[in-house]
């Protein structure tokens, strides 16, 4: 006696439990079903998840449930990219953004801090790059006032100073933050380096170390940037770090070793066409996360950033 079709059949998706012979595996499935479905109606985190995965979760048994409700999520709040990373950052990650100049770099931190600052996130914002004030002008144009989002902090900090370093942990230290942004990683990749630097380094690298490689500026730069990961790191923050890619040039950052150790990069690209400039986003690699592949349209407008071409 034939049950007819389900709804989901009818819709052209087939529900894999009904063809599994073993018994076992079947109750599996349907277990796994009900608990998702248990999770989308109680837990306040799952509304984050695109429609696209909890259907692909509803009627495919092979898809993993556990880690999809149990990776928590910290999401961007830019249309359309959250749908291609499943929510949002993994949480507690290290995501590069890099890109040339006038790819969108800042605003897409500031984009992501502010709007997380106003639904109750404590946020950190690293300003080395702009002036004092600046970066705050540059928000009011997305009708964005940072003085009234009350968990958004941000701290301007002198890139000319030798004691850079320790100047960006000592705002980490202060937190605990959930979210903090880093703007950007090529003012610490190109500071000088410090006296107690060179003798710190000095100290560790005897005696096989040469007169040559104590000065080796790229050395002391990814010394410099490992350590601020370390404290990113074990503060548990989800960190957003920019860094500006030199055209021609290998690697995707400017000091070639941040994108191996961050968990997820994003490309930011331009290029004028015409009268018009067409910005592209590409995720490179996203840790823990399902994504697709290709360039997708980066649009800035006059409320923010909007990711099309899905």
């Amino acid at each position: 006696m034939s049950l007819g079709k389900t709804p989901a059949e009818k819709a052209g998706v087939i529900e894999p439990w009904r063809n599994l012979k073993n018994q076992k595996e079947r109750l599996k499935a349907l277990l796994n079903r009900a608990y998702l479905l248990w999770h989308i109606f109680h837990q306040p985190k799952m509304s984050a998840l695109p429609k696209k995965k909890v259907k692909a979760a509803l009627y495919n048994t092979k898809f993993n449930l556990f880690t999809m409700v149990s990776q928590d999520r910290v999401a961007t709040y830019i249309p359309g990219l959250d749908d291609l990373i499943e929510g949002g950052f993994p949480k507690s990650s290290l995501i590069l953004i890099s890109g040339t100049p006038g790819t969108g770099k800042s605003n897409f931190c500031s984009h992501v801090l502010y709007n997380n600052a106003v639904k109750g996130k404590k946020c950190l914002y690293l300003n080395l790059e702009q002036g004092e004030g600046r970066l705050e002008m540059q928000m009011k144009q997305f009708g964005w006032d940072a003085s009234k989002a009350q968990n958004l902090k941000i701290v301007t900090i002198d890139s000319s100073n030798p004691q850079i370093v320790e100047n960006v942990l000592r705002e980490i230290e202060k937190g605990p933050y959930d979210i903090v942004a880093l703007d950007s990683l090529d003012s610490i990749s190109t500071n000088p380096a410090s006296v107690e630097e060179i003798q710190q380094q000095l100290r560790d690298r005897i005696p096989t170390i040469t007169l040559p490689a104590l000065f080796d500026q790229a050395t002391l730069s990814r010394l410099k940037i490992k350590k601020i990961f370390s404290a990113i790191t074990k503060s548990k923050a989800t960190a957003i770090v920019t860094s500006e890619r030199v055209e021609g040039a290998q690697g995707i950052s400017r000091d070639t070793v941040s994108e191996f150790l961050c968990d997820g990069t994003l490309l930011l690209s331009s290029a004028a066409i015409g009268k018009k400039r067409v910005r592209t986003l590409e995720i490179s690699k996203m840790r823990y996360t399902d994504t697709p592949g290709g360039r997708y349209d980066l649009e800035i407008t006059k409320k923010g950033l909007i990711v099309s071409g899905l």
